[in-house]
């Protein structure tokens, strides 16, 4: 009998990946997707990638509450039960500042990141009887700043608070909760981008690009693996070294050396 993950925010890039993998690892796996026919399509193109796992697509708003107990409840009625939670689904909100950020578009980056999150994971650690693991995909915005991601970052910064304090708060089932703190990942809203676009922006990381959504997955794996049961109520950082430096990176700083 195959273990089981569910991924939120799992029909493209790095939720999709973070599914694909699981699915590798010999997972069966349940993904979420704001619109319906997404998920079915994802879910159908890992099974058929994988066929001897079972694939589950659901239509979840992660704000929407009865959406999120309605999509558990379908985890539930086809599995019985959940050893891996990752809570991967977010709304950006890019170019929101102090200026322009309404009360509508803060509750609508809360009650997906910070509220929808929490929820998720009080529904998902019912399903793990047996122990299991909680993984919440955060961001290196949660600890530095940029103009125009106010509420995003403010949302990912709940999220360590609220990681360690599920973290001891479920110790007690045999379940784990850890974080990834995510850097620049490519992604397809990455794709209208010119090479000299990109080359200007792998300037700025110590590593000299951005993580694929295949390193992100490989990161969810090691966390969620029974070899590392020890590890709980931490955050594992993924980010090209771009959160090591004080001053932006200077690829060339020893050029007179």
């Amino acid at each position: 009998m195959n273990p089981v993950a569910m991924i939120t925010g799992a029909a493209r890039n790095t939720g999709l990946a973070i599914a694909r993998r699981f699915a590798r690892d010999g997972y069966d796996v349940c993904l979420t997707s704001r619109s319906e026919e997404s998920a079915a399509a994802a879910a159908e193109a890992v099974a058929r990638e994988y066929p001897g796992v079972r694939t589950l697509g659901l239509a979840m708003e992660q704000s929407d509450l009865a959406q999120v107990e309605a999509a558990f409840r379908r985890v539930r009625d086809a599995f019985g039960r959940l050893n891996v939670f990752i809570a991967n689904a977010a709304e950006l909100a890019v170019g929101f500042s102090i200026y322009n950020t309404t009360p509508e578009v803060w509750d609508r980056v809360m009650n997906t990141n910070v509220r929808g999150t929490f929820f998720c994971c009080q529904a998902a650690y019912p399903l793990m009887s047996e122990g299991g693991s909680i993984l919440l995909i955060s961001s290196v915005h949660a600890n530095q700043s940029i103009v125009g991601r106010v509420a995003y970052s403010a949302s990912k910064a709940a999220l360590g608070g609220m990681m360690r304090s599920l973290a001891l708060e479920l110790a007690n089932r045999d379940i784990r909760v850890n974080a990834i703190v995510a850097g620049a990942i490519w992604t397809d809203r990455w794709a209208a981008q010119t090479p000299e676009q990109t080359a200007q922006r792998r300037l700025k990381y110590p590593a000299g690009r951005e993580s694929t959504p295949e390193e992100i997955a490989s990161a969810a794996a090691f966390l969620a693996s029974l070899d590392n049961g020890t590890i709980t109520g931490t955050e594992l950082t993924v980010d090209s070294g771009i959160s090591i430096c004080l001053l932006p990176y200077e690829k060339e700083w020893n050029r007179h050396a």
